[in-house]
């Protein structure tokens, strides 16, 4: 054989044996709040499969911080992007404004939660379900992960200014549907009260808005329901009754988010103390009015009370577990005074728990967390 074609086998069979080149990187996932929704939507269309470009009439109840179950500027801004974006990838989507003809009209239902993950400033999971409110069941569900150190997390006027943490059966039924796998039944529930919940929407944004009548009547109208027995609609009846004057209406109202809340054992309420203090921080005859009306609704009840002091994400464990149960001791010495009864037998215990047990977490000290510095009344057993 001639020597060219010798070298020419060679070459060949180098060739042969050599690696193939390695495939290009992956594009880089866009962890923007747009780009998550994009995600999430494409990834709910994908499960879809030929489904997908179905006609569906849909309304989005508006999402939620996934850890306190409150809206913020950020998931309200999410709200926002969803429903711009979702017809664009779900081009048989038609959504319908979240009120009550809108979820009379609507035979799908579009929920979800921006949750901050543990450790990692800036960073947050977005998840987006898609569920058929005929039959019940979650049919897609995306998650995407969100990178933006911007993001704005402080909570939206309604829940800033609520006295009470909201997040009661209503609430975890949203939460939880969110995180049901796909082809499982969303939350039973949370699927029956979408009319009323709607009702809530439209008393909460007319209350971000300052149109404090129309927030007294849509939550008014609500507390006429019987699914309307929340602590969101009682939330916002106080406030827009405190907003219009009417002492006597807003105290009633705190009267039934006490009673509401220690009959479920889930009433936390944010009273907050001066730094390193007993102290009220803010109006004490406010304070007061609140003690009161938890008191007498503890005093109808024949179980034992425990209250919880909390304390945010700032300064020493020691010390901030210390504070904590010094201040639930000065709120048990309050609730006594406005009940002597509650004295006998120990009815009303005390326990500190620092920020073990902390909702936000973010250490900010300011409207973002003062959920984390909120005291609770928990009922129990008094053996």
């Amino acid at each position: 054989m001639p020597r060219r074609g010798v070298l020419a086998l060679l070459a060949a069979a180098v060739a042969g044996c050599a690696k193939p080149p390695p495939p290009p990187p992956p594009p880089p996932v866009d962890e923007t709040l747009e780009g998550a929704i994009n995600a999430t939507l494409l990834d709910i269309a994908r499960q879809l499969g030929e489904q997908a470009g179905v006609a569906r009439v849909a309304v989005i109840d508006p999402l939620l911080d996934g850890r306190s179950g409150q809206q913020t500027k950020a998931t309200e801004r999410t709200t926002q992007a969803l429903a711009a974006a979702a017809p664009k990838v779900l081009p048989g989507l038609h959504l319908l404004p979240f009120d009550e003809a809108g979820t009379r009209g609507a035979g799908w239902l579009l929920n979800g939660t921006l949750s901050a993950l543990d450790g990692r400033t800036g960073s947050y999971r977005l998840t987006v379900a898609l569920s058929n409110r005929v039959s019940g069941l979650v049919v897609a569900r995306g998650v995407a992960p969100v990178r933006d150190a911007q993001l704005d997390l402080e909570p939206t006027r309604f829940y800033a200014e609520s006295p009470s943490l909201v997040r009661d059966r209503a609430v975890q039924g949203y939460l939880e549907t969110t995180e049901k796998p796909v082809g499982q039944p969303a939350d039973a529930l949370y699927l029956e009260q979408i009319p009323t919940a709607a009702l809530l929407a439209q008393g909460q944004e007319a209350y971000n808005q300052e149109r404090w009548d129309e927030a007294q009547k849509l939550m008014a109208a609500a507390a006429q329901r019987e699914d309307g027995q929340q602590l969101r609609t009682f939330n916002g009846l106080y406030m827009a009754n405190v907003k219009l004057g009417r002492a006597a209406e807003a105290e009633e109202a705190f009267g039934k988010i006490a009673a509401l809340g220690l009959a479920t054992s889930n009433l936390a309420v944010k009273i907050l103390f001066r730094p390193g203090s007993t102290d009220f921080l803010g109006e004490a005859e406010t304070y007061a009015m609140w003690l009161r009306q938890i008191a007498r609704a503890a005093q109808g009840s024949s179980m034992c009370l425990m209250v919880v002091g909390h304390t945010s994400r700032t300064g020493g464990e020691q010390l901030n577990r210390a504070l904590s149960q010094r201040r639930a001791q000065a709120v048990r010495e309050r609730l006594v005074r406005e009940v002597p009864a509650l004295a006998r037998a120990q009815r009303v215990r005390t326990e500190g728990r620092g920020w073990d047990e902390n909702i936000v977490g973010t250490g900010t000290d300011d409207m973002r967390d003062a959920l984390d510095r909120r005291v609770e009344f928990k009922v129990q057993s008094c053996t």
